[in-house]
């Protein structure tokens, strides 16, 4: 009797345990999308805050600290929204990041402003894509909202850094 019980039993318990075994990880398209998008984020802080030292245009600043802010909120919610998932987040750049980051702190005024205007093009057009993918492939539907949500204000970063001094000159940094 104990053995049918124990058969009887084993399916109930795997069932109660798939949503925590199809929770997205880090291998998962969802887990991938959320390590990219921090990632993003954590470059758009960091590239900003050097922009705040380097930048002597108001209008590269005002920019600089909304990206500041807007990123800061996005990566708090994205925080949370892993954390729930067990998917470990990126807390440094990866070093191809890094490496733009470091290039731009070596910059200052209008060779700055427009070095700074092209990243935050070509970086916002990577992370609309990335929120793109994650709408397009991800399973997870808290995550998928997400990126739904970041959609349209990286949309609007993208429209306003393209009319940032020097957005249109020719790329100045690697």
């Amino acid at each position: 009797m104990k053995k049918h019980a124990l058969f009887l039993l084993a399916p109930l318990t795997l069932a109660a345990c798939a949503p925590m075994m199809m929770a997205p990880n880090a291998t998962t398209v969802d887990g991938l999308y959320m390590q990219a998008a921090a990632g993003g984020n954590l470059f758009e802080i960091q590239s900003s805050q050097v922009a705040l030292k380097n930048s002597t245009s108001d209008a590269v600043r005002a920019f600089a600290q909304q990206m500041i802010a807007d990123h800061t909120t996005a990566q708090n919610q994205l925080t949370a929204l892993a954390a729930a998932r067990g998917v470990p987040l990126p807390t440094q750049l990866p070093p191809e990041l890094q490496l733009k980051v470091t290039s731009l702190s070596g910059l200052t005024g209008a060779a700055f402003d427009a070095a700074y205007a092209q990243e935050q093009v070509v970086s916002h057009q990577l992370n609309l894509s990335v929120q793109q993918n994650e709408l397009t492939a991800g399973k997870d539907a808290d995550v998928r909202a997400y990126a739904q949500a970041q959609v349209p204000i990286i949309q609007q970063h993208l429209e306003h850094a393209r009319t940032l001094p020097g957005a249109t000159a020719a790329p100045a940094t690697p």
